[in-house]
């Protein structure tokens, strides 16, 4: 029971920080909580499954080769084939039937490394469980360092690859980039699975080569960041754009500075603002709901609006006016 607990507090203790980590990360307009929360789960059951039972079956041809061979393929070759194919499936699933949650690139993220936390926390559970059993609590410190801490961040950045193509995807012009983005996404995602595998399978041999995975994941995560940081930027500049025509009509100059700028946003929160807005929550929901009206109404302006959006862009502005007005609608 005590290596359950341990392993249970390990896996789970620096998963809800990372979590919490990427949610602060969507500045403009959150994702629902339920849809985060599938996500996450998808990864931590059903993905799970999915990959055991391809790689035991995978696995059985690679029976010939030697130790290291085998090893080699299994980890290197297979696993990151399967598990980042069972992760994507959920990222697809959201893609096609909440295309109204998914906006862009920085959704994509936000949604695959949900995924990836969730999978990397079922993993980290039973590695460490096994660990504890068979090695001692020294080697379960240790393993519990290297997984959740130095390497916590690894099925994350992998699965985000596959998000943020299918977010480029969302707003892509062109059916082969709708088609191939995310492909390329997972391809990614794949690759630098695989890099990670082959530098921690060779370190049995020697322990140099898990620089292989140090090296490969840090690429990784800095990539991933970098993208992050200019899907941001970008989200920024929709909604300067589309509500600049709204000032005067639907908020002030003031308040179309502040919904450009996180830092501004929460400063406004538990303040009072201009034109009668309420305090605390119905700030907050007010300039959500801007960033949302602004993002429905670039797809209307690009000619990508679904019938949702063309029926929520009037819900929106009501909203928004009521709020102004002082009303909790």
């Amino acid at each position: 029971m005590a290596e359950i607990a341990a392993s249970v507090l390990a896996a789970a203790v620096p998963t809800v920080v990372y979590v919490l980590i990427i949610w602060w990360c969507d500045r403009y307009e959150k994702e629902p909580i339920l849809l985060l929360a599938a996500a996450f789960v998808w990864g931590a059951a059903p993905a799970i499954l999915l990959s055991l039972g391809a790689e035991v079956a995978l696995d059985v041809p690679l029976a010939g080769y030697s130790d290291l061979g085998r090893e080699l393929a299994s980890a290197s070759i297979v696993a990151p084939i399967v598990e980042e194919i069972a992760k994507a499936i959920a990222l697809y699933l959201i893609y096609r039937l909440f295309r109204d949650e998914f906006d862009g690139v920085l959704d994509g993220i936000i949604y695959g490394a949900l995924v990836g936390f969730g999978f990397a926390m079922t993993e980290n559970f039973f590695y460490l469980v096994n660990e504890a059993a068979s090695e001692g609590w020294e080697s379960f410190g240790l393993l519990a360092v290297m997984r959740t801490i130095v390497f916590g961040l690894n099925h994350a950045f992998y699965t985000a690859f596959t998000g943020a193509g299918f977010g480029y995807a969302r707003n892509a012009r062109s059916p082969l980039a709708k088609a191939t983005v995310p492909l390329l996404g997972l391809l990614a995602g794949i690759g630098f699975h695989a890099v990670h595998n082959l530098g921690a399978t060779l370190s049995g041999e020697t322990l140099a080569a898990i620089g292989i995975s140090l090296i490969g994941d840090a690429g990784g995560v800095l990539i991933i960041i970098a993208i992050l940081v200019l899907s941001l930027r970008q989200e920024r500049r929709w909604i300067a754009e589309e509500l600049r025509p709204e000032i005067g009509i639907l908020l002030t100059v003031d308040e179309y500075h502040i919904a450009q700028s996180p830092w501004k946003r929460l400063k406004a929160r538990g303040k009072a603002t201009t034109g009668g807005l309420a305090r605390g929550r119905n700030t907050a929901r007010f300039y959500r709901l801007l960033a949302e009206l602004a993002f429905r109404l670039h797809r209307y302006r690009n000619g990508r609006a679904s019938a949702k959006d063309l029926r929520a862009i009037p819900r929106l502005r009501e909203q928004i006016a009521r709020l102004r007005a002082g009303q909790s609608s």
